[in-house]
C-alpha cells in the first residue's frame, strides 16, 4: 500500500479507492431520479475493457464509527452545567446508541493493469479528473482515500472491534505496517460456508436469479436492515466491438437451434412448429442486448454482486441470513453463500479491487444502474458538531462546517419554529467540541442565560450600563495579512465610525478626515514604540487631543462628539471594564437606545474584527453569531461589513451564522443577498405560505421539501449542506435544564418588547 492509497494486488494490477457521499435519490421525484440515473449510466459506461470497479456500500453502527457523542464533564464546572451535560449525553445515548443507530459510507474502487506504480499513479489521476468528474456531477464529494484512509476501512472489516489510531507516527512508535495493522488476530477458515475473524464469524453470499429488470430500491431496502453489511458489486466491462460481435455468434446459435427444434417437429408431424418457451425467451433477450449494444448507450459487463455479514455468533449470523433472504426474495432475486469458496468470496466483496469467485454474469448498464447506490443525503463527520437526527434515515447528523470551501450558515425561521433554540445548541456543541472563540451579537437578549452557564462575558451595550467598551482596542494583527500597519487601518475605522455617528449622508470632508488622521495617529504613537494592552488610547485620549486642534472643523467635531465622551452617551469613551479576552463573548444590545444603534453595531463589529485578525495569526478559528441580522443589514456601513465578511471571512478563519424570520430580510439589496450567495448551509424551519417564492431564490426545493416546511414541527425542517437538503429533527426533551437554558421565554420577550415601546 503506497502513501497515496494506491495498493500492488500483484502481476501487475493496481487498485485506488474512492469515497463518495450520498444524495437524496429515493426521496426525490420521479424525473429528477431518471435524470440521477442517466448521469450515473453515463459514468458507468466511461470504464473500458482496461478497467475493472468495485461499488462497495457498507453499513455498521454508529458506535463502529469512532464517534463520540458525549460531552465530557469538567471538573470545575458548575452544578446546572454539570447536570445540562448530564442531560445532553443521555439525551443522545437513548436516542442514537441505544437503537442501534447504523450510518452508510459509500466507496469505489477501481482495478488497472499496468507496468509500474509510476504509470499506475499517472493513470489513476486521469481516471479522477476524467471518469470520477462524471460521477461528481452527481454526488457532491468524491475524494480518492490515500493510505491511512484505506488501511483503516480495510481494519473495520477483517478487525472491526480495533479502534486503536492508524497512523505513520504510530506505524514508526511499534514497527507495525501495512497488512500487519489490518490483519485478523486469528483466522479459521476450516469451515464450509463461513469464515472465523478473530472472534467474529462472517460469511460472504453471492445473488443469483436476478428479474429480467432490477427496481432501484433494491440496495435501499438491502441497506437498511440495521444489520452489519457490506454490500459490493464488482463489474468488468467488456469491449463493445467484442460484446457485438460474441452477442450476434450466440443469436446464430439460437437461431440455428431454433431451426433444428422446427425440423425436428416437421419430422415429428407436428403441423404448426413452435420453439420451445425458454428457447424464445433466450432469444428475445438476446435480441434485445444486441439492439442496446448497437444503440451505443448500453455497455456489456460481466458482473456479480456479494454480500458481507459479520456476526458475534454462528445464530446472530444465521438471523442476519434469514433477513437478507426475505429482502431480496421480494426484489426477485435470490441469495446464497459460497460453499468451499469463502476465502475467494472474502477477497473479491472487501475494498481492495479483486474479483477471485467463480460467479460471473453478463449485465447491461441499464440493468447494473438498477443497483444504484444512491439513497438519502447523509452527514456524519466524526469531529463535527451534532445537529440531532436525519428524519429519512433516522441517523445521527454530524456536521464540521469547516470542512467546506464556505462554512457560514443562515438559519430562517418564522416565530416559535425552533430557530434560536438550534442556534444556542449549536454555540453548546461548539463551546464543548471546539476550542474556538465564539463571538454573539444579541439584539434581543436571548442569549443571556445560556452564555452565563458556559462561564462567557456578557457586554450590555446600553446608555444606562455600566460596561464600558474601548473602540480604540487593537492588536499587532489588526486589518489582517494585506495591512502591515495596523494603526492605519484602525485610523480609517474611527473615521468611518465617526462619519456614521454623525450622521453625515455626504460624509466628512477631507479636512475633516485629515483631522481626525491626524489624532488617531498621535494618541497612538506611544502604543506603536511599546505595543501592550497598558498603552491602549480611549475614545476620550482621542477626543482630548482633538480639542487641541486649531482648525474650525476641528472645534465642529469636538462640539459633536462631546456628548460620546462627556456626555450621557459615553459608553465608549474610556477603557474597556469588561473581559473582552473571554472565549466566549455575547454583546447583548437589547436595551440600546436609538442614538447609539448604528455608532455600536460599527465598534461590535471592530471588536469582531480585531478578534478575527488576531486569530488568524494564532491558526484559530472565530464563530460569529449575528441574531436579527436584518438589524445589521438596515445601515449600509454596517450591511458592508457583514458582506466582507461573508466574502473574505474563510480566508480569516471566520465561521459565521446570520438568523432572522423572514428571507426577504437578506434579499432586499445586492450586498445582502451576497450572504446568502456565500453560505454553503441554510437551516429552513416552519415557513409561511407567503415565504415560499422568497426561499425559491435562496434553495432549490421540491414540492414535497416544500410541503415539508409548511407543516414542519417546531425544531424541525430543512438543512441545505453544500449540494445536498437533509431533512433534520433537531428537538431536544422540554423536561430538562438544559432546554430550560436554551428555549425562547416568549412572556420575556413580550415584556421586553412592550418596554422598548414605553421607552
Amino acid at each position: 500500500m503506497y502513501d497515496d492509497g494506491i495498493c500492488s494486488l500483484g502481476n501487475g494490477q493496481y487498485s485506488a479507492t474512492w469515497r463518495f457521499e450520498d444524495i437524496n435519490y429515493q426521496k426525490t421525484d420521479e424525473s429528477s431520479q431518471q435524470v440521477i440515473v442517466e448521469k450515473y449510466c453515463h459514468f458507468l459506461n466511461s470504464f473500458d475493457e482496461t478497467e475493472r470497479f468495485q461499488i462497495h456500500i457498507s453499513t455498521k453502527k454508529l458506535t463502529q464509527a469512532h464517534i463520540s457523542l458525549a460531552i465530557p464533564v469538567p471538573d470545575n464546572a458548575s452544578e446546572d452545567l454539570k447536570q445540562c451535560i448530564r442531560e445532553s449525553n443521555e439525551m443522545k445515548r437513548k436516542q442514537f446508541f441505544e437503537s442501534d443507530a447504523y450510518i452508510q459510507e459509500k466507496y469505489i474502487t477501481v482495478t488497472i493493469k499496468d507496468g509500474s506504480y509510476d504509470a499506475a499513479r499517472r493513470r489513476f489521476m486521469r481516471i479522477d479528473s476524467d471518469k470520477f468528474a462524471l460521477l461528481r456531477k452527481i454526488a457532491p464529494t468524491v475524494k480518492m482515500l490515500d493510505k491511512i484512509q484505506r488501511l483503516s476501512l480495510l481494519r473495520e472489516i477483517y478487525r472491526p472491534d480495533d479502534t486503536s489510531e492508524i497512523s505513520y507516527k504510530e506505524m514508526a512508535r511499534t514497527g507495525i505496517y501495512d497488512k500487519d495493522i489490518i490483519a485478523p488476530y486469528s483466522i479459521d477458515t476450516s469451515h464450509d460456508d463461513y469464515i472465523k475473524l478473530g472472534s467474529r464469524y462472517t460469511q460472504t453470499l453471492f445473488l443469483y436469479d436476478f428479474p429480467h429488470q432490477m427496481y432501484d430500491r433494491f440496495v435501499y431496502d438491502l441497506t437498511t436492515l440495521n444489520s452489519r453489511i457490506l454490500l459490493t458489486i464488482n463489474a468488468v466491462p467488456q469491449n463493445p466491438r467484442l460484446a457485438i460481435k460474441e452477442v450476434g455468434k450466440r443469436l446464430r446459435q439460437l437461431d440455428c437451434e431454433k431451426e433444428n427444434d422446427r425440423s425436428r417437429q416437421v419430422k415429428q408431424g407436428i403441423a404448426f412448429p413452435e420453439p420451445p418457451r425458454d428457447l424464445s425467451k433466450a432469444i428475445e433477450s438476446a435480441e434485445e442486448v444486441y439492439r442496446d449494444l448497437q444503440a451505443r448507450n448500453e455497455k456489456m459487463f460481466l458482473f456479480n454482486a456479494l454480500i458481507f455479514i459479520s456476526a458475534e455468533s454462528p445464530a446472530e449470523l444465521d438471523a442476519a441470513v434469514d433477513k437478507i433472504q426475505d429482502v431480496v426474495a421480494q426484489d426477485g432475486c435470490a441469495v446464497k453463500p459460497f460453499t468451499f469458496a469463502q476465502e475467494d468470496g472474502l477477497n473479491s466483496v472487501v475494498p481492495l479491487g479483486r474479483n477471485d469467485t467463480f460467479v460471473r454474469q453478463t449485465m447491461m448498464t441499464s440493468s447494473i444502474a438498477g443497483f444504484i447506490p444512491f439513497n438519502v443525503v447523509e452527514v456524519v463527520h466524526p469531529e463535527g458538531l451534532f445537529y440531532g437526527k436525519n428524519k429519512l434515515s433516522n441517523n445521527v447528523i454530524l456536521l464540521n462546517r469547516k470542512r467546506f470551501e464556505n462554512p457560514h450558515e443562515f438559519l430562517f425561521g418564522g416565530s416559535g419554529s425552533g430557530k434560536s433554540v438550534a442556534a444556542k445548541l449549536e454555540i453548546w456543541e461548539c463551546f464543548f467540541r471546539t476550542n474556538d472563540d465564539m463571538i454573539i451579537i444579541d439584539p434581543e437578549g436571548e442569549f443571556t442565560k445560556l452564555v452565563r452557564l458556559l462561564g462567557g462575558q456578557i457586554i450590555e451595550i446600553s446608555n444606562s450600563s455600566k460596561t464600558r467598551f474601548n473602540p480604540f482596542d487593537i492588536n499587532e494583527f489588526y486589518g489582517g495579512d494585506d495591512e502591515p500597519d495596523p494603526v492605519r487601518f484602525k485610523s480609517d475605522f474611527i473615521i468611518s465610525l465617526i462619519e456614521v455617528t454623525m450622521g453625515n449622508r455626504d460624509g466628512l470632508d477631507l479636512s475633516m478626515k485629515s483631522i481626525i488622521d491626524r489624532c488617531v495617529r498621535g494618541v497612538y504613537q506611544k502604543y506603536k514604540q511599546h505595543p501592550c494592552e497598558e498603552n491602549i488610547p480611549t475614545f476620550m485620549d482621542f477626543y482630548n487631543l482633538l480639542k487641541q486642534q486649531k482648525e474650525p472643523a476641528a472645534k465642529y467635531l469636538t462640539s459633536a462628539l462631546e456628548i460620546y465622551t462627556e456626555g450621557s452617551l459615553n459608553i465608549f469613551a474610556s477603557k474597556s471594564n469588561v473581559n473582552i479576552n473571554n472565549r466566549l463573548i455575547c454583546f447583548n444590545t437589547r436595551n440600546l437606545g436609538k442614538q447609539l444603534t448604528v455608532m455600536a453595531m460599527t465598534v461590535i463589529q471592530d471588536f469582531c474584527w480585531n478578534r478575527i485578525s488576531k486569530n488568524q495569526a494564532e491558526n484559530k478559528n472565530t464563530w460569529l453569531w449575528n441574531d436579527e441580522i436584518h438589524h445589521s443589514l438596515k445601515s449600509p456601513s454596517t450591511a458592508d461589513w457583514l458582506s466582507n465578511c461573508w466574502k473574505r471571512g474563510r480566508k480569516y478563519g471566520l465561521v459565521a451564522t446570520g438568523m432572522t424570520q423572514e428571507v426577504h430580510d437578506v434579499l432586499r439589496n445586492d450586498e445582502a443577498k451576497s450572504l446568502i450567495s456565500n453560505s454553503e448551509f441554510i437551516m429552513l424551519f416552519r415557513q409561511k405560505n407567503s415565504m415560499i417564492a422568497d426561499l425559491s431564490q435562496v434553495v432549490d426545493l421540491s414540492d414535497d421539501q416544500i410541503d415539508t416546511l409548511l407543516t414542519c414541527d417546531q425544531g424541525t425542517g430543512l438543512f441545505k449542506i453544500g449540494n445536498g437538503i437533509v431533512e433534520f429533527d433537531n428537538r431536544i426533551d422540554t423536561n430538562t435544564k438544559l432546554f430550560d437554558i436554551v428555549k425562547t421565554d416568549v412572556g420575556e420577550k413580550a415584556a421586553q418588547k412592550d418596554s422598548r415601546k414605553a421607552g
